[in-house]
């Protein structure tokens, strides 16, 4: 517990950097989602093939939210839902290498 109080505000300081990354990562992934606006590849799209075939893409999350109507808490879903997928891979990398490290007892 002593090295928890020695600690607190590098532990505090370093959860507060990853928390603010993963928001801007997934921020970032579903920003281009939320948009009126076609971005470069889907403006090819829609030219290539025409506006119909954009509004018939299949989405595998629409069995599962198809309750949603408004655009803005669709978006705040996807963010999210993005956190928890990332801090779930980061907890599963972390606790894959404590694993590893262990097995070849350089920590005992």
């Amino acid at each position: 517990m002593g090295v928890i109080k020695k600690n607190k505000w590098p532990l505090i300081t370093i959860l507060i950097v990853i928390v603010t990354l993963m928001f801007v990562i997934a921020v970032g992934f579903t920003i281009g989602f939320l948009s009126e606006d076609p971005d470069g590849l889907e403006r090819v799209l829609i030219d290539y093939y025409g506006e119909e075939w954009l509004e018939n893409l299949f989405s595998p999350w629409v069995p599962f939210l198809s309750w949603l109507s408004n655009d803005y808490v669709a978006g705040i879903i996807g963010i999210v839902l993005s956190i928890v997928v990332l801090t779930g891979t980061f907890y599963l990398i972390t606790r894959l290498k404590k694993k590893k490290v262990k097995q070849s007892g350089l920590i005992q």
